[in-house]
């Protein structure tokens, strides 16, 4: 194991080691020796800008900046004296005279590190005139507003949007006193190509980029009586890592952990930062029954469940026709417990709402396990390892935004090539590698790649010695299955054939537009092409599904996504229905004609309030938490509770068990812990 190289030298008269090339800041840092900055973020490349962090080295006159400045052996550093807190001060002074700082009208005061390095240098007043030119306010966003008057111009959120989000949206403008951070082509926040993901706002240490979801909730300041609860995003199936700021049971702020290691480097996308933080009407707090006129009255939760049990066994103790359905939002305990209920107690079916894009993913794989038994997704996390990477009906940038993120890093930061089939590029990146189809004519333009890619492997390559790939292609030529592509569809085929054979790792993105009915022999296809590359560790092919929702890997493994067609098409008996968030009555197949509905969930949705019998309030995620299967089904992921559900509301979980019991179903485990290693091990985890 090759040896670090480590110095040694002298700060305020400590003898400090370091690793060689550390920064003066981080040898003080991790000695514990404050030294305060503005424009440094531990998340970020050193910039050295706003000189606060100045420091003498070696009795030299002139103070260099400790955060760019690397140490050296034998180097004598000094981070405090009436000389640098002087320079300090009066850098201080000009940052606040520069601009309009007014800590009684900012949302930030209170958590403002420029108004905390004021208080600990001692500012009480300013020596040099302040400017009161006014600066414009870009409040286009919903969820962020810029205002350039609290602007220092440190460049966090420049850095932070091309090192972190992989944007290069934000940018400076102008020269001198007329400098200020601008968008694209000095675009507003609405016209530019800004994704919101808001880690812009995280690294501001002012109030220049402020929450308007929020903005009221800072008149005591956020470091106050403030509860912070780490956790993780469920949206995306990405499993975001959160750190959620919490005052009188109401969520305030929701952050990234910029430190952590992850492929994502601990960001967060506008799923996970600004839309739990949104205020949504139609809360349902207690349950609700239908009358016999149709009007629905409040209810205790001992007569609702009552009814509900009654209704979903039927008069002879078992109910024919018997469905359970599900949003793929819901956490693995919930969806273990509905098949158990259903399925194992009653003898029914249990089927996702989303089940008809999820159909061909499971279609595909079945057909491959037949010839190539015990392959698997590889994890999202590859991305950031890819020297291609091809996009084929994915839209990432509205279905896993963080996803977006990954793929522009790589493109920016390791030259990595991004192709795509479809009617439009997705990304920026893809258009010199862009094959441009019609939507019907993606399944062909793939079985073409497919047939490109296996002629230029050659025959020397043992991957065409599978009869099955070769079976798919026998006879088939590339250009003849491109005819009546766009003009340039054959030379941008055969171009993206050449390059994804020559790519050293390349992952193939399936997106959503494919998982539809019938699009099972295209996801197959891919599944085949990522073969000619090999697999890669734990037998992982190199090709992820973006699929909907956040545990749709967890219902795929525990066998809660298909129904029988003629439940599809007649209805059910009965149906016990959960659902995430505000719920949508699109595709709930086998409610329509169902002559009994139990609705279990948190918000008044229209179409399903007029046919469901019983209504059942369900907490949200951020109050209940549970267990996720990332979507690749490579991790799964404990979400922590952050909020206390509201009074009369009891956790969906506890709410089956007291189902399961009305209608005669024993030996479930009653406690959170025991049903957690119950779901665990039904999808093989451990």
């Amino acid at each position: 194991m090759e040896e670090i190289a480590t110095v040694s030298l002298s700060i305020d008269g400590m003898r400090v080691q370091a690793r060689e090339g550390t920064t003066i800041l981080e040898a003080a840092r991790q000695n514990g020796i404050r030294i305060p900055t503005l424009c440094h973020h531990p998340a970020l490349s050193g910039w050295g800008g706003c000189r606060i962090c100045v420091v003498e080295v070696d009795k030299a006159p002139r103070l260099v900046a400790s955060c760019v400045m690397p140490v050296r052996e034998g180097m004598e550093v000094v981070t405090s004296s009436e000389r640098i807190l002087d320079s300090r001060r009066t850098i201080l002074e000009f940052l606040f005279a520069e601009r309009n700082h007014y800590c009684m009208f900012c949302a930030q005061s209170g958590d403002c590190e420029l108004q905390s390095l004021a208080y600990e240098l001692g500012m009480d007043h300013l020596t040099v005139p302040p400017s009161f030119r006014e600066f414009p306010v870009d409040a286009t966003n919903p969820y962020m507003a810029l205002d350039h008057n609290r602007c220092i111009l440190c460049g966090r959120c420049v850095r932070a949007c091309k090192e972190l989000a992989g944007n290069s949206v934000l940018n400076y403008q102008n020269r001198g006193a007329r400098t200020l951070i601008c968008k694209d082509l000095n675009e507003s926040t609405h016209e530019s190509s800004c994704d919101a993901s808001g880690v812009c706002l995280q690294v501001c240490p002012t109030g220049a980029i402020f929450h308007r979801l929020r903005p009221h909730q800072a008149v005591l300041g956020k470091k106050g009586p403030v509860r912070l609860v780490q956790s993780r995003c469920p949206l995306c199936g990405l499993l975001c890592q959160t750190q959620c700021s919490v005052r009188d049971e109401s969520l305030i702020r929701i952050d990234g952990l910029l430190s952590t290691d992850r492929p994502d480097r601990g960001q967060l996308c506008r799923k996970g930062r600004f839309e739990p933080l949104e205020d949504k009407t139609g809360r349902i707090l207690e349950p609700v029954v239908r009358n016999g006129d149709g009007s629905f009255r409040p209810t205790t939760w001992e007569d609702a469940l009552e009814r509900a049990a009654a209704g979903l066994v039927g008069g002879k103790g078992r109910r024919a026709g018997l469905l359970g359905l599900l949003s793929s939002g819901c956490s693995s305990e919930e969806m273990f417990l509905l098949g158990e209920l259903i399925k194992g107690a009653m003898g029914g079916h249990v089927g996702l709402l989303e089940r008809g894009l999820l159909s061909p993913l499971i279609q595909a794989w079945r057909e491959m396990d037949r010839t190539f038994m015990g392959l698997r997704e590889c994890s999202w996390a590859d991305i950031s390892r890819a020297d291609l990477i091809l996009l084929v009906g994915a839209d990432p940038e509205r279905s896993q935004p963080l996803m977006g993120s990954l793929i522009r890093r790589a493109a920016m930061e390791r030259k990595a090539i991004i192709g795509s089939i479809g009617p439009e590029p997705v990304l920026p990146f893809c258009k010199p590698l862009h094959v441009q189809v019609r939507e019907d004519q993606v399944p062909q333009a793939i079985k073409a790649l497919l047939a490109m890619a296996t002629k230029a492997a050659g025959s020397s390559d043992p991957m065409t010695r599978w009869r099955k790939i070769l079976s798919e292609v026998d006879g088939v030529e590339g250009g003849r299955l491109l005819a009546g592509l766009p003009e340039g569809g054959k030379e941008g085929m055969e171009r993206l054939a050449q390059g994804f054979m020559e790519a050293s790792s390349p992952i193939i993105l399936a997106g959503q537009e494919l998982l539809r009915p019938g699009g099972h022999l295209a996801i197959l296809h891919l599944m085949f092409l990522a073969l000619l590359k090999g697999l890669l560790p734990h037998s992982a092919l190199r090709l992820v599904a973006l699929k909907p929702g956040g545990n749709a890997a967890a219902a795929i493994r525990l066998g809660c996504v298909e129904i029988p067609g003629e439940m599809e098409s007649q209805g059910a008996g009965a149906c016990l229905l959960l659902v995430d968030g505000e719920g949508s009555a699109a595709g709930v197949g086998g409610v329509s004609d169902t002559d009994f509905l139990v609705l279990v969930g948190s918000h008044i949705s229209g179409e399903l309030m007029k046919r469901a019998h019983v209504i059942l309030p369900r907490p949200l995620w951020t109050e209940q938490g549970g267990t996720y299967l990332s979507l690749d089904g490579h991790e799964a992921g404990n979400v922590a509770p952050v909020l206390s559900p509201p009074v009369g509301v009891r956790c969906s979980w506890e709410t089956l068990l007291a189902l399961a019991g009305r209608m005669g179903l024993r030996g479930l485990p009653g406690e959170l812990e025991l049903l957690r290693a119950r779901a665990m091990a039904a999808m093989n985890l451990s």
